[in-house]
């Protein structure tokens, strides 16, 4: 009997987190909160708890790591998720340009939280722009379902 596949979200996660709490102290911003995000959202749309409590962990160590507030990237995930999500399904018919721009979406939204309570900072947006394009390459080839 052939089993479904289950992409490696653990393995994910845990990655996410060592790859952050390492590069933090060499001061490179990878940051691969796009590739929590697409967790976090499969985590709440099959109600996988203990994997959504893993996912806000991660965002948790992110945020910590970044200089972030704490839980406001849980907070982006939901209000994309309850709020934005529903309605840019019903605008693109393909799952490629539907996971493309969700993670643009949350791309966008840590920008404007990121311009709202800091300074206006041009080199955020380029360390924005390669981790959205890194991100787009790991949910591409790794976490496709």
């Amino acid at each position: 009997m052939k089993t479904a596949y289950e992409p490696p979200y653990i393995k994910t996660l845990v990655f996410v987190g060592l790859a952050n709490i390492i590069f933090s102290t060499y001061f490179i911003s990878v940051l691969l909160v796009g590739v929590v995000f697409k967790i976090f959202l499969d985590a709440v749309k099959k109600e996988y708890n203990y994997l959504l409590a893993f996912s806000i962990f991660t965002f948790l160590l992110i945020e910590v790591n970044q200089g972030f507030k704490l839980f406001s990237l849980s907070l982006i995930s939901l209000f994309l998720y309850y709020f934005i999500i529903p309605r840019l399904k019903h605008l693109l018919s393909s799952a490629i340009m539907i996971n493309i721009t969700f993670i643009l979406s949350f791309y966008l939204s840590i920008a404007i939280m990121v311009q709202f309570f800091d300074k206006l900072n041009l080199d955020i947006y380029f360390i924005f722009l390669f981790n959205f394009i890194l991100d787009i390459l790991i949910i591409g080839f790794i976490l496709w379902e």
